[in-house]
C-alpha cells in the first residue's frame, strides 16, 4: 500500500514578480511521506525558504505569484483549505523568528496560538505551562519578546509551533540561532513530536546534528529543482560529490585553518573591568545602581587585536550580542572600553560609527535603500565621496559578483533570502571603510560556498588593508577555522582560549 504523503508539489512555479525573469520554484516537484523526518538542504537563495512559505499557504497569499501547478497537503488540495485547516496540516517555523511573533510575550503569544485553534479558554494555562516544562522555557513565559536573543526567540517560536499540533511541521533553520549545546537539547523533542506521529520537514544548511534521526536527506539546486534524493547516514559517502557540486556542507568533515596568527598584534579595542547587566535600563539607574538584574559581563579585561580576527563564543542568551551594543555605546555599561587607547565614554556616536562597522544579527534592520546595488553604493560614496557614479556602479557590481549576488542587484534587500541579506549587510559594511568590524553570526544561514566567500574576503582585508575583525558565533568550527584569536563568554567572564 503507498505511503500517505504529507507534502506533495506537482509543477509548481512561483516568482516574486509577475513579469520577472526568474522563477523561484521553477516546475518544482516534491514528495515527503507522512510520518517521516526529511531534511532538505541546498544553497543559499536556491529558494528553500520560498518553498517552506509556498507549502503552508502564505504566498501568493502575502506576495508573489503562482503562476502554475498544485500543492497538495495530506491529500487535500491547498487552494481548498482555510486557513484554520491549514494550520491542523503544516505549520511552518520561520528562519527569522521575528517574523513568527504577534504579541508582546511569550505566554500572550502562546494563547494567542491556542485561540486560533479553538482551544478553551479554561484548558490554555495548563497546556502552556505543560509545553513550557518540556521545552525548558519557563523563564521566557513573561519576558517582552524584544528582549529575547535569536536563541531564545527560536526556542519561543518552537513552544507555539509545540502547541498548535500540526501534522506536519516545516522548520526553516531552526537551529540557526543555538549553539549546540542548546540544539541537541532542543532535538530529543523534536524527535519525541515524530514519534507521536508528525511529520517533520527541516531545512538546514547542515546535517551534522540530524544524521541520526533523519529518513532522508533531499538536495536541492537553483529553482528548487531536486538535485539528490534518499540520502542517508549508510549511503552518506556515495553523494560526497553532490555535497561539493552544490557548494554545501559534506557532514563531519574537517576544514582547514586560515587563522594567521596574530593574537600578539597591539590591540584596537580594549576592556578594562567592564560590567554589563541584562536588560535595558536607563543609564541615569544605572549610575544611581537602583536595580539589580542579573550580570551578562562583570568585571572584565580582555584585548582585541588590531589587523586579526577575533571569535567571541558563548551559548544563546548570555549577552554576546548586548556586548556589542555596549562598544557603539548603545547598551549600558561600567568599567572602560578604549578604542585605539581612547576611552568611548567620550566619543560621539557619530564618531564611533566612523570607525566602528557592525552587521547586526538581525541584518533587514540596518538596510537603508530599496534596492541591492544602491546599498552597496551608500557605502562607497560614503567613504569616497568624489568617486564617479559609473566608477562606483562598477565597483558595486564587482562585489556583488564576489558575494554571488549581482543577478539580484536590481531587487530590493527584503526580497533577498536571509542568507543573501546577510552576504549584502556585510558586503554594504565593507564598503563603508572602518578599520573595525563586529559581525553578528556572518554565516547563519550561508551554504558552504557563501561562507567562504564572506570569511575568505574578511581575511583577505584583514591581510591587505589592516581591517580588524570581531565576529560572534555560535559555531566553534569556524570560529577555530578562520579566529586568530578567541574568547568564550560563559558565567559572566570573558575568558581567553589557549588555542585558536
Amino acid at each position: 500500500m503507498p505511503a500517505e504523503m504529507a507534502l506533495q508539489l506537482r509543477d509548481v512555479v512561483f516568482r516574486y514578480l509577475e513579469n520577472g525573469k526568474r522563477n523561484i520554484l521553477d516546475h518544482t516537484d516534491l514528495d515527503v511521506a507522512a510520518g517521516t523526518l526529511t531534511v532538505i538542504m541546498g544553497g543559499s537563495g536556491c529558494g528553500k525558504s520560498t518553498l517552506a512559505a509556498v507549502a503552508a499557504g502564505l504566498y501568493p497569499e502575502n506576495g508573489g505569484y503562482l503562476q502554475g501547478g498544485s500543492i497538495r497537503l495530506f491529500g487535500h488540495n491547498l487552494k481548498g483549505l482555510d486557513p484554520q485547516k491549514r494550520a491542523a496540516y503544516l505549520t511552518v517555523l520561520f528562519q527569522n523568528p521575528d517574523l513568527q511573533f504577534c504579541m508582546d510575550t511569550l505566554r500572550a503569544e502562546m494563547r494567542f496560538c491556542l485561540e486560533n485553534i479553538c482551544v478553551p479558554a479554561c484548558e490554555m494555562d495548563k497546556k502552556i505551562e505543560t509545553a513550557a516544562a518540556e521545552l525548558q522555557i519557563a523563564d521566557l513565559l513573561d519576558r517582552t519578546l524584544t528582549t529575547l536573543s535569536g536563541g531564545e526567540k527560536q526556542k519561543a517560536a518552537l513552544a507555539c509551533l509545540y502547541l498548535l499540533e500540526s501534522r506536519c511541521i516545516l522548520l526553516d533553520e531552526c537551529f540557526a540561532n543555538l549553539d549546540e549545546a542548546e540544539a541537541k537539547r532542543l532535538l530529543p523533542m523534536l524527535i519525541k513530536m515524530k514519534a507521536e506521529g508528525r511529520t517533520l520537514i527541516a531545512i538546514d544548511h547542515k546535517a551534522d546534528l540530524w544524521l541520526d534521526y533523519a529518513d532522508e536527506f533531499i538536495l536541492l539546486q537553483e529553482g528548487c529543482h531536486i538535485a539528490a534524493r534518499g540520502i542517508s547516514r549508510q549511503n552518506l559517502t556515495q553523494h560526497r560529490a553532490d555535497f561539493d557540486e552544490l557548494g554545501l556542507f559534506y557532514p563531519l568533515a574537517s576544514a582547514p585553518c586560515h587563522a594567521k596568527g596574530k593574537a600578539d598584534n597591539a590591540p584596537i579595542l580594549q576592556f578594562r573591568g567592564v560590567s554589563i547587566r541584562k536588560g535595558l535600563p536607563q543609564k541615569r539607574k544605572w549610575k544611581r545602581k537602583a536595580y539589580d538584574t542579573p550580570f551578562l559581563l562583570q568585571n572584565a579585561d580582555a584585548d582585541f587585536p588590531a589587523g586579526a580576527m577575533t571569535a567571541v563564543l558563548g551559548a544563546s542568551g548570555i549577552g554576546k550580542t548586548t556586548t556589542f551594543l555596549s562598544v557603539l555605546k548603545q547598551h549600558p555599561y561600567s568599567g572602560q572600553i578604549l578604542l585605539q587607547g581612547q576611552d568611548i565614554a567620550q566619543s560621539k556616536p557619530r564618531e564611533l560609527y566612523r570607525q566602528i562597522g557592525i552587521v547586526f544579527q538581525n541584518p533587514a534592520n540596518q538596510f537603508v535603500t530599496q534596492n541591492v546595488e544602491d546599498e552597496v553604493c551608500v557605502g562607497l560614496r560614503l567613504w569616497q565621496p568624489d568617486l564617479p557614479e559609473d566608477a562606483c556602479r562598477s565597483k558595486a557590481e564587482e562585489l556583488l559578483e564576489r558575494y554571488g549576488l549581482k543577478r539580484q542587484r536590481r531587487y530590493s534587500p527584503y526580497m533577498l533570502s536571509q542568507g543573501q541579506q546577510r552576504r549584502l549587510a556585510v558586503l554594504s559594511v565593507l564598503a563603508g571603510g572602518q578599520k573595525l568590524l563586529l559581525l553578528d553570526e556572518p554565516t547563519y544561514g550561508q551554504d558552504a560556498k557563501s561562507v567562504d566567500a564572506i570569511m575568505g574576503h574578511l581575511r583577505q582585508k584583514v591581510e591587505q588593508e589592516g581591517l580588524t575583525v570581531i565576529f560572534i558565533t555560535h559555531d566553534t568550527a569556524l570560529a577555530g577555522q578562520w579566529a586568530d584569536k578567541i574568547y568564550h563568554l560563559e558565567n559572566a567572564a570573558l575568558t581567553e582560549s589557549e588555542e585558536p
